[in-house]
């Protein structure tokens, strides 16, 4: 019994320390599909190569932060993504606009899948964009025993199958 409490403790003094809404650290986990981590896209009217790419796009991080309203047990949550475009040299500026998606989820239950379009722009001359962009924010009711660090809103970019079989020929680990 002593043990059982020792454990439980600590989580009631969160719950009591936070009260009814509060800013807290332990938000539904952001985090990055690997397998969709990355996208290329070629050249039209060329086949999948490394010599006809016209430039790829990673997901390079993902940040969380949420409120969560003990008595209605309802969670706010935001995320923002940081993109990295890279390309090869070339003196036009180009403008891109790529699918991606968010899922919110626990285990193998999908409460929420959004789909959003990055849009980036390359300078004249330039080979990398970094870019921020935040989703809209997401509310889940918690279920009855969870928390909102049971979940996780996890990112990746929607692909065709020709990309996802040029992605197994990279590895799965892109920079």
């Amino acid at each position: 019994m002593n043990a059982r409490l020792f454990r439980t403790a600590p989580l009631a003094a969160l719950l009591l320390v936070m009260g009814c809404s509060t800013k807290i650290a332990v938000c539904p986990v952001p985090a990055i599909l690997a397998d969709t981590q990355s996208v290329t896209f070629f050249r039209p009217g060329t086949t999948p190569d490394l010599a006809n790419e016209l430039y790829t796009v990673s997901i390079i991080n993902a940040e969380g932060d949420c409120t969560f309203n003990t008595k209605s047990s309802l969670v706010h949550a935001s995320l923002e993504l940081t993109f990295r475009a890279t390309r090869t040299p070339t003196k036009e500026a180009a403008t891109y606009t790529v699918p991606y998606f968010v899922v919110v989820h626990e285990k193998d239950k999908i409460f929420q899948k959004r789909n959003y379009r990055l849009r980036f722009t390359f300078a004249p001359g330039a080979t990398v964009v970094i870019v921020k962009q935040s989703p809209d924010e997401i509310s889940l009711r918690v279920s009855n025993g969870k928390l909102p660090w049971n979940y996780q809103e996890m990112a990746g970019f929607q692909m065709t199958p020709a990309q996802i079989e040029y992605n197994k020929t990279r590895g799965r680990y892109v920079p």
